[in-house]
């Protein structure tokens, strides 16, 4: 059976906590990427996320591209967001996990000088399956959205892969993205897999 992972990047912001009720009532864990950042003026949403059982990755503290952090700038920006990660479930009482997953902003490209910080650390990129434009302005059509997410999912299972959306929950300013979650309350009131 096909594994379907939802992943938000860019959080906490003004639209984590309606996505985290949304989560909730569809009963269906995500994994969110923190700014480490965000995470730290967010402290409760993160606690939440730990407490409704969802995964939470490191996504740097800053959000910067290949070449703009010194390689140990890249080392502490992932630590100190690390270290917000583990508070949070602590506070939540729950087990934190050995490893926190890491998803470097714009994704891991050929040649991308952070992959080398990651290997130093033992930690790896994680990806996705399809990376979706609903961090663009103005928001995306919420229809359109769905009909995108709908059809990666038919061409996974199609395939007998697994699925990992992309999604933002956040912008790296705090921008809100509340046509994202109304976009996944739909996409899961339709499932069908």
């Amino acid at each position: 059976m096909i594994s379907i992972q939802l992943t938000f990047d860019d959080g906490p912001g003004p639209s984590t906590a309606r996505l985290l009720d949304v989560l909730q009532h569809a009963r269906f864990t995500a994994t969110f990427f923190v700014l480490g950042k965000h995470a730290q003026v967010q402290p409760a949403l993160l606690r939440r996320m730990a407490e409704d059982g969802h995964v939470i990755g490191n996504h740097t503290w800053s959000h910067a591209r290949d070449g703009e952090l010194s390689d140990q700038r890249l080392k502490d920006d992932i630590a100190a967001t690390d270290r917000l990660i583990r508070e949070a479930f602590e506070k939540a009482g729950v087990a934190s996990p050995e490893r926190i997953p890491l998803r470097l902003p714009y994704g891991a490209q050929e040649g991308d000088t952070r992959l080398r910080v990651l290997a130093s650390l033992g930690r790896s990129h994680v990806g996705w399956t399809s990376l979706f434009d609903d961090w663009v302005r103005p928001a995306p059509n919420v229809d359109r959205l769905v009909g995108a997410m709908r059809a990666h999912m038919a061409d996974q299972i199609h395939r007998n892969e697994d699925a990992v959306l992309c999604l933002h929950d956040a912008s790296p300013t705090a921008e809100e993205r509340e046509a994202t979650v109304d976009a996944v309350e739909r996409w899961l009131s339709l499932r069908v897999y």
